[in-house]
């Protein structure tokens, strides 16, 4: 299995924070070996959420 497969499977099963949640952990993430920079956002909203794609709200907007 490639690192990158490796770090993405455990960041979406991670529960950590489980019991301060309404609802259940679903982290989104989104990311290139090419990448240059890294922007980490905190506490994506229902949208986001539900969609599993990030920025997928008005924060994409900005």
């Amino acid at each position: 299995m490639s690192y990158k497969i490796k770090l993405v499977t455990e960041i979406e099963s991670c529960v950590a924070c489980k019991k301060q949640l309404p609802l259940k952990p679903r982290p989104v993430v989104s990311f290139s070996s090419s990448s240059k920079i890294i922007i980490i956002g905190q506490a994506p909203g229902l949208k986001v959420h539900k969609s599993g794609v990030t920025w997928d709200d008005a924060s994409g907007e900005r």
